[in-house]
């Protein structure tokens, strides 16, 4: 038995009721870009959607889930190895693992620092048993060592809560692994909970935040503060309890102040302190 086309006609304006008043519930248009909630203090213009594109890129990327050619989840994993003493100061060096990439293939090494474009560096890399990077194929001898006299390392340059983001690629362009090192990280811990500031954009115009030991898919506040103007977000987490969003610290009629950033868990309130510099808002440049 066929429906009367005037209940017919009911029922459709209904449904498309509810998907309006549930589109209209969401996150309002401009605070959330491909999933990455962000935030900007009262009165200042909304972001250029170029940087944005990148804040969400570097968010995938530190989580893991921006690469396409890497379905098995592999990861970069850094460990310190000693101080160097320069003419420019004390920097620190790191050997890398990548466990779990096929010792059969050949790699090349990728870094991408903030404010810059990928920089391809020269040289092949491989991998041994235990997913050390070499400057050659591991000797029989070295296949399950966990350090090697040729063992491939980096020395970062980086200021505070810089992030350096790394790709392991290998040649045959069939698998990439990324990692992101952060050498000196802006963290504050409360009662198991985490939040973490990182440089998103050069003079610190932007910036991520990354959540950690948060409840479970929940709903936590982020307060910014920024030269006696506050603005609000809120980091949604997921299964494990992490999150990241982005904020600029951008007050109108400043060109430098210290940003302050505070997570509220249910019993948990860690908060962060980051000095910025930016010169003006990044702001969506106007077509000529």
């Amino acid at each position: 038995m066929t429906f009367p086309i005037r209940r017919c006609l009911l029922i459709a304006i209904i449904l498309l009721f509810q998907f309006q008043f549930l589109s209209y519930s969401k996150t309002p248009k401009g605070s959330e870009l491909e999933g990455l909630a962000y935030v900007t203090f009262p009165g200042q213009p909304k972001p250029a959607k170029d940087i944005l594109a990148v804040l969400v890129r570097q968010a995938r990327w530190d989580n893991g889930d921006w690469n396409l050619l890497n379905r098995q989840g592999l990861r970069l994993r850094f460990v310190k190895v000693d101080d160097r003493v320069t003419l420019q100061g004390t920097s620190t060096r790191y050997r890398i693992f990548a466990e779990g990439a096929p010792e059969n293939k050949v790699y090349g090494w990728s870094v991408w620092r903030v404010g810059k474009e990928m920089k391809n560096e020269s040289g092949d890399i491989y991998v041994n048993a235990q997913g050390l990077l070499m400057t050659h194929r591991p000797l029989p001898e070295e296949e399950n060592s966990f350090q090697a006299p040729d063992e491939f390392s980096i020395t970062p340059d980086a200021v505070q809560a810089e992030p350096f983001r790394y790709d392991l690629s290998s040649r045959d362009s069939q698998l990439s692994i990324l990692g992101t090192l952060v050498t000196q990280p802006v963290i504050a811990q409360d009662r198991g909970c985490k939040l973490e500031a990182r440089i998103a954009q050069p003079n610190t115009a932007a910036v991520l935040f990354v959540a950690d030991g948060f409840p479970a898919e929940s709903r936590i506040p982020l307060v910014l503060e920024s030269e006696g103007e506050t603005a609000n977000l809120v980091m949604e987490t997921d299964q494990a309890g992490h999150s990241i969003a982005a904020g600029f610290p951008y007050v109108k009629g400043k060109t430098q102040g210290t940003l302050k950033a505070t997570a509220e868990g249910p019993d948990c309130l860690p908060s962060v302190l980051l000095p910025w510099t930016a010169g003006g808002p990044l702001v969506q440049k106007t077509a000529q």
